[in-house]
C-alpha cells in the first residue's frame, strides 16, 4: 500500500445515523480508511432524505438533500474548492434524486477530482435504469464491485478490465468464539440460536423461516430464532408496520411465541457483534435471486457463522466451498432441512464455521481499507502518468440553474377543502371562496411533484385537490367552477375568455394527468369521473385544447380507449379548422385575437400529434407556436400580451397587465415542441419564458417571491401586483417543475414525461 498520491479522500453516500445498509457501509469504510494512516484526511458528503437533517458526526462536512438538484451542484462546487484528491462514491439507485437517481450525473459531471464508484447494485438487464447506470460507469475513473459475479456482469457494459476492481464487502474483525460465551446476555443459555438481522421488509422472506420453525423445533426443541432489525425506513413511509404485524400474527398462528423473538431496533456495530457472537446459525431467506451483495451475509460469513441462505447471487458465491448451505427460495421445508443438517451434526456445524471464518480474514475492514487506498492511489497514478483516459462524459448542463421547489405558500393557500382563489398580499382571502380552475391546476401540480420527487407528503394536498374536483362535478358530468367558503356553488361568471367550457376542459386535463401519473389507487376514481365528463361536448377552443390534454394523458395509461381517442382527434381537427379559418399570410392563429393562456392551443396539437401522427396537427402547432414566439419574445426577453385589451388582429397589442399563466403556457408549448422534435432550439425560448418570473421582463422585476414561495399576480405598468393568489403561484410552480422535468429529459432522452 502506498499513499504518496493522496492526502484527502471524500466519501459520498448515506451515513449513520441514517438507518440503511448503505449508511452503515459508508460509515464503516470511511472510518476504516481513516484508521489506516494518520496522514489521510477523510471527509463525508452525506445524502439526506428528510426535510430534517440527521445528527451527523463531525466527519460529515456537507449534506445533499436527495430531491434538491441545486444541492448536487453546490456539493460539486464544494468538492472543487476543497483540498480533496479523490472521491469514493457509493451508488445505489434509491438514494439519489431525479429519474433513476440521475441528479447524481449533474454532480459527477461538475467535479474536477477522480471518482472511484462502488456499485451496490449491478444491472443484469435493462429495466429502465440502464442509461443512467451506463453514464455513471462512464463518469467514474474506477468501478469497484463486491462479487466476482458482478465483475462478469459488467462485461455487458464494455467497461475496460483495468477500470474494474473487485474488493470484498468489509466485515468486523471478531475472534472465532464459542457462541455459548455470549448467550447469557440474551437469556439464551442452553439454547441453539438462529439469527437474522438487517432492515426488515417483504423481500427478506422472514415468513418462510417462520414456517420452517415447527419442522426445526420438532427435532431440536432447544432452538430459538431472533429476528433483529427495524422496518426499512422507505417501506415504513408507505406501508408502516404492515409487514412486521403480519410476521407477528404468523408467529401466533404457528404457536411460536416461545421460540421466536423480534428485537425491533437498529443496532450499532458493537451491539451487532454481540448478537453475531451469540448466534449458532445465521439465516438469510431472501426471496429474489437478483442481489449482487448483502452486507448482513458478509458480516455473518466474515465472523465465522454457519449460514443457511436462499441461493441469491451473492449467497451462491460467498457460501461456496462448504462455507454455508443453500435452501430453495420460498421453501420452508428446504430451509428446515438445511438447518437441521447443521444442528444434527456438531462436526458439520463447526467445520462450516471454520471455513467461513478463514475465508472472512480477507474481508475485515482493515484489509478492505487497504485495498481501497491502493485503488485510490492507482487511479491517480494512472491519470497523472497518462496511462489511462477513460473518456469521462463531458456535456453541457442546461436548464439546471433553477430555484428550489418551495411549497410553503401553496400550503398556506390550501384549506381543509382545497386551494383558495385570492389573497390580500400573502393572506388567503376566504370571502372570495374557491374555483375549480385553481384546484384542477393544483391537482396537476401535486401529481407532477410526486412523479418527479416521489415525496409522499404531497399526497395530503393531492387528496384535497382531487376531492374538490370530484365534488365539483354535476350529475350530467359537467362541472361547477365557483364556490363560496362553505363549498356551495355560486353563480358562474362566464366571460369571453373564461367560459364554462374552459373549466370543464381544465377538469379533464387534471383528471387525465392523475390517471397517467398519480399512484395507482387514485387512477380508478379519477377514471370514473373522467369518463363521465368526456362525454360532454365543449365548444370553446381553449376548452377543446384542455380536453385534448386530458385525453392525451388518459391514453398514456389506457391507450386502447377508442372513444377517448376519437374525442382527442375530433378536438384536434376542430383546432386545425379554426386555424385554417382565421390565418392569413401574417396572422398565424386560431382566432382573431391573442388573449390568455395562448400556448395551450399549439401545446394541445403537439400532444395530439404524438398520438395520432397527423402531419397537419404538427404543422399547425409549429406555425402557431412560432407566431406566438415572434409576438412575445423581443431581444431575448419575454414580453407577454397584456390583458388590458389583449391583441386583436389588425390592432395594437397591450403590453400590460402581463399574467403568470401566460408565461407558464409559453414554457409548456416550448417544452411540448422539444419533446416532439428533440430540437434544442426550443429550449432557448423556454428558458427565456421561465426567466420572466425571475426579473427578465419588461419591468425588470421579480414575479417570484423567494421568501414565501408565492408568485405575484401580474406585471403592470406601475410594477407588480403584490397579491400572491392561487393561479399565479400554481403557474410558477408548474413552470418550475416543467423546467426540472426537461433537465431530466436532457439526460434521459428516452424518458417520457
Amino acid at each position: 500500500m502506498r499513499i504518496d498520491n493522496i492526502s484527502n479522500v471524500a466519501f459520498l453516500g448515506n451515513y449513520l445515523p441514517r438507518k440503511c445498509g448503505i449508511a452503515t457501509f459508508t460509515t464503516d469504510l470511511s472510518e476504516a480508511v481513516s484508521s489506516v494512516s494518520s496522514q489521510l484526511g477523510v471527509s463525508v458528503i452525506a445524502m439526506t432524505n428528510t426535510p430534517e437533517t440527521y445528527n451527523y458526526p463531525k466527519q460529515v462536512s456537507f449534506e445533499i438533500r436527495q430531491h434538491n438538484i441545486d444541492d448536487y451542484k453546490r456539493a460539486a462546487d464544494y468538492i472543487n474548492s476543497s483540498n480533496v484528491d479523490i472521491l469514493c462514491l457509493q451508488h445505489e439507485f434509491g438514494i439519489f434524486g431525479g429519474v433513476w437517481g440521475d441528479y447524481l450525473l449533474t454532480f459527477m459531471k461538475s467535479i474536477n477530482v477522480p471518482i472511484v464508484t462502488t456499485l451496490h447494485t449491478v444491472l443484469e438487464k435493462d429495466i429502465g435504469q440502464e442509461k443512467v447506470f451506463r453514464e455513471i460507469c462512464d463518469l467514474s475513473d474506477r468501478i469497484v464491485v463486491m462479487s466476482q459475479r458482478a465483475m462478469k456482469m459488467l462485461g455487458r457494459y464494455n467497461i475496460p478490465d483495468n477500470k474494474k476492481i473487485f474488493i470484498h464487502h468489509g466485515v468486523p474483525d471478531l475472534p472465532f468464539v464459542d457462541p455459548n460465551f455470549y448467550k447469557d446476555k440474551f437469556k439464551a443459555m442452553g439454547k441453539k440460536v438462529i439469527l437474522s438481522f438487517g432492515l426488515i421488509g417483504p423481500d427478506k422472506g422472514i415468513e418462510y423461516m417462520l414456517e420452517a420453525m415447527p419442522k426445526i423445533i420438532k427435532k431440536h426443541c432447544d432452538v430459538i430464532y431472533i429476528v433483529l432489525g427495524s422496518i426499512h425506513p422507505e417501506i415504513f413511509k408507505t406501508k408502516g408496520e404492515e409487514y412486521y404485524l403480519y410476521l407477528q400474527r404468523l408467529v401466533d398462528k404457528l404457536k411460536l411465541n416461545k421460540y421466536v423473538f423480534f428485537h425491533k431496533k437498529f443496532v450499532e456495530l458493537e451491539e451487532l457483534c454481540e448478537y453475531l457472537s451469540a448466534a449458532d446459525i445465521y439465516v438469510t431467506p431472501y426471496i429474489k435471486k437478483e442481489q449482487i451483495v448483502s452486507g448482513t451475509l458478509a458480516y455473518a460469513v466474515g465472523t465465522g457463522k454457519a449460514v443457511v441462505s436462499t441461493p441469491y447471487w451473492y449467497a451462491q458465491e460467498l457460501l461456496a466451498g462448504n462455507r454455508g448451505m443453500l435452501a430453495k427460495f420460498k421453501d420452508p421445508s428446504s430451509l428446515a432441512q438445511a438447518i437441521n443438517k447443521l444442528l444434527d451434526d456438531p462436526i458439520v456445524l463447526h467445520t462450516t464455521r471454520i471455513n467461513a471464518y478463514q475465508y472472512g480474514r480477507d474481508m475485515t475492514w482493515s484489509n478492505v481499507a487497504i485495498n481501497y487506498i491502493d485503488a485510490f492511489n492507482g487511479t491517480i497514478s494512472s491519470i497523472e502518468e497518462g496511462k489511462v483516459v477513460y473518456g469521462r462524459v463531458e456535456r453541457p448542463i442546461r436548464l439546471t440553474s433553477l430555484p428550489e421547489v418551495n411549497l410553503n405558500h401553496l400550503r398556506n393557500l390550501s384549506s381543509h377543502y382545497g386551494i383558495v382563489q385570492h389573497t390580500k398580499y400573502t393572506v388567503p382571502n376566504y370571502k372570495h371562496g374557491y374555483a375549480l380552475d385553481d384546484n384542477a391546476r393544483a391537482l396537476i401540480l401535486a401529481t407532477q411533484y410526486f412523479k418527479l420527487f416521489q415525496d409522499r407528503k404531497i399526497l395530503l394536498l393531492l387528496d384535497k385537490y382531487l376531492a374538490f374536483v370530484l365534488n365539483a362535478q354535476e350529475e350530467s358530468g359537467r362541472f361547477h367552477n365557483f364556490f363560496d367558503m362553505g363549498l356551495n356553488p355560486t353563480d358562474e361568471n362566464d366571460s369571453t375568455f373564461n367560459s364554462r367550457d374552459d373549466w370543464h376542459g381544465r377538469a379533464l386535463w387534471a383528471l387525465g394527468y392523475v390517471i397517467a401519473f398519480a399512484p395507482d389507487h387514485y387512477s380508478g376514481i379519477a377514471k370514473e369521473y373522467f369518463d363521465k365528463a368526456i362525454a360532454q361536448r365543449v365548444e370553446s377552443i381553449r376548452g377543446a385544447a384542455f380536453a385534448i390534454l386530458g385525453a392525451f394523458y388518459y391514453l398514456k395509461r389506457y391507450g386502447g380507449a377508442r372513444d377517448v381517442l376519437s374525442v382527442l382527434e375530433s378536438y384536434c381537427n376542430r383546432l386545425v379548422t379554426e386555424y385554417e379559418r382565421h390565418q392569413d399570410g401574417k396572422w398565424q392563429w386560431f382566432e382573431d385575437i391573442l388573449a390568455y393562456a395562448n400556448g395551450v392551443l399549439p401545446t394541445a396539437l403537439f400532444k395530439g400529434y404524438t398520438v395520432v401522427k397527423k402531419k397537419k396537427y404538427f404543422d399547425t402547432a409549429m406555425a402557431t407556436m412560432n407566431f406566438l414566439l415572434d409576438n412575445c419574445i423581443r431581444n431575448d426577453t419575454l414580453s407577454l400580451i397584456g390583458n388590458h385589451r389583449w391583441y386583436k388582429k389588425n390592432n395594437v397589442r397591450s403590453r400590460f397587465d402581463q399574467q403568470p399563466i401566460d408565461a407558464f403556457w409559453m414554457i409548456k408549448v416550448c417544452k411540448a415542441a422539444y419533446l416532439v422534435t428533440k430540437d434544442e432550439k426550443n429550449l432557448k425560448p423556454m428558458k427565456i419564458s421561465f426567466e420572466w418570473f425571475l426579473g427578465a421582463n419588461d419591468g425588470n422585476l421579480n414575479l417570484y417571491d423567494f421568501v414565501t414561495g408565492g408568485c405575484y399576480d401580474g406585471l403592470a405598468r406601475t410594477g407588480v401586483n403584490l397579491n400572491q393568489g392561487a393561479e399565479s403561484t400554481i403557474c410558477f410552480l408548474l413552470s418550475l417543475l416543467s423546467m426540472k422535468e426537461i433537465s431530466v429529459v436532457q439526460e434521459n432522452p428516452e424518458k417520457e414525461i
